[in-house]
């Protein structure tokens, strides 16, 4: 969702983090350390959708914790990013991964709206092993993409 100048009192650009600050969110992003410092700097990072987040973001997505799985995939659904889709396609078909980061994803993937998102959902339909809570959202993220598209 877009901000428009009279939400934000005509200063939309001053809530957006400087390029120094980008880069202090994505190293905090990154780093081992405190699960809640490194949620709120992922979180911010979704939240202000610059692209130069978008790999640390994919690497959060395969972190230990599943906090950080969950507000990473969260992140990169409000980006949109297509890069993200392999990384997204991979939450959804793992089978150990929790099943709300995995709903988490075929939304994201749905959000993204590009060719690549839905030929990974399709691929994911495909797949014989996907178990059938995983491929009902599956095929409610297509059906979210056709309303939106």
């Amino acid at each position: 969702m877009a901000m428009s100048m009279e939400e934000s009192g005509g200063h939309w650009f001053s809530q957006m983090p400087r390029t120094g600050r980008i880069y202090q969110l994505i190293d905090e992003a990154g780093k081992a350390g405190f699960r809640s410092g490194r949620v709120d700097a992922i979180v911010a990072l979704g939240e202000c959708r610059d692209p130069r987040a978008v790999d640390v973001l994919v690497t959060c997505c395969q972190d230990r914790d599943p906090s950080i799985r969950m507000s990473a995939v969260t992140a990169l659904g409000r980006m949109r990013s297509g890069r993200a889709v392999p990384a997204l396609v991979r939450c959804i078909q793992d089978r150990d991964e929790v099943q709300e980061i995995r709903r988490e994803a075929a939304s994201a993937l749905a959000s993204t709206r590009c060719e690549s998102a839905v030929e990974g959902l399709r691929g994911c339909l495909e797949d014989e092993k996907v178990d059938p809570a995983v491929r009902s959202l599956v095929e409610e993220a297509l059906a979210q993409i056709r309303t939106k598209g």
